[in-house]
């Protein structure tokens, strides 16, 4: 119930006390003046002085009681003075105390539509609580809806990208002079492995460099892929690491190095990127490189090896992810 109901509810309770409060005053002085000059107290003459109907008088079932009983309590005009004086006190005193109980039952009645009211006004409050409440949780649930709509986006874009790239699931053979070169970069798992080398050396793909890669080998990719990595290992600086992978694949360089040096010293680079993700995330606290391999060491102070934690799941692709979010 809104608020506007319950003031209107209230203002007719109100009214409809504060007529029956107006009604009784003048009935009690209608009855006092009657009682003053020693007239019949009946029903007609009380209505009469009053200015109010009979039906109203008979409405009220103590007024006509109370009339009645003081129309007995009268005695003829004929009698002595002392006796009437007597009695006019006797019915002043009963006057007032029915003055009383009409007072009290009034206040009783003023006190019951007080506590509708505060009734009224509780249960209010309860829906407003109710109604913070709902808001609330809807925020919490618009926040959940966002994030999951962010990680859609995100799974959207990579699909598109595979799309764009037209990745197909079977090798493709380009015929040359009636020849058959290398296979081309068309197997989605080679692709994919592909693009986080390139994404590990900093080198973002783009349409252009898609068909490049598209139309050379998988070995002529990595070789190049391999050479942009020695020639960042060494410290020489490099204007472009598009343009260094571009000449190597045109090219078709071949690396310097051999390739367990190569491989050692990608897991080194490697190790780089997912020790400060790991690191910012609170998986591990510290790093050792041993003869046996790099450890880690987690925050209990429990030591591990790097491929260990790799195989429980904590790769540098979903590290990357968890960082993303």
């Amino acid at each position: 119930m809104n608020s506007g109901k319950i003031r209107r509810i209230a203002a007719l309770s109100n009214a409809a006390l504060e007529k029956k409060r107006l009604a009784t005053e003048a009935t009690d002085k209608a009855i006092r003046n009657l009682t003053s000059l020693n007239q019949s107290i009946t029903v007609a003459n009380v209505a009469r002085l009053a200015g109010v109907s009979t039906s109203y008088i008979y409405k009220y079932p103590e007024l006509k009681e109370r009339i009645d009983s003081l129309r007995n309590q009268q005695v003829p005009v004929r009698t002595s003075q002392k006796a009437a004086s007597n009695n006019s006190q006797t019915t002043i005193i009963y006057t007032l105390r029915e003055e009383i109980k009409r007072l009290n039952t009034m206040l009783g009645e003023s006190k019951n539509a007080n506590q509708l009211l505060i009734g009224k006004i509780y249960q209010q409050q309860e829906t407003q609580n109710l109604i913070g409440y709902f808001k609330s949780e809807n925020k919490k649930q618009a926040q959940e809806i966002q994030e999951l709509q962010n990680e859609i986006d995100i799974i959207k874009q990579e699909l598109q990208f595979f799309q764009a790239t037209k990745v197909h699931h079977h090798p493709k053979i380009i015929p040359l002079n009636n020849n058959i070169v290398s296979e081309k970069i068309i197997d989605i798992t080679i692709y994919s492995e592909i693009k986080s080398q390139l994404e590990l050396v900093g080198i973002k793909l783009n349409p252009t460099l898609t068909k490049l890669i598209e139309s050379s080998s998988v070995q002529q990719v990595k070789n190049a892929i391999s050479i942009v990595q020695e020639t960042l290992l060494t410290g020489t600086k490099i204007r472009s690491k598009v343009g260094l992978f571009r000449k190597a694949l045109e090219s078709d360089w071949m690396p310097s190095q051999l390739d367990e040096e190569r491989e050692v010293n990608q897991l080194e680079a490697t190790f780089s990127e997912w020790y400060k993700l790991a690191k910012a995330s609170g998986l591990v606290i510290a790093s050792q490189k041993t003869e046996e391999g790099i450890i880690v060491y987690e925050p209990n102070g429990q030591a591990i090896s790097f491929e260990n934690m790799l195989e429980r799941g904590w790769t540098l692709d979903y590290l990357q992810l968890q960082n993303q979010r």
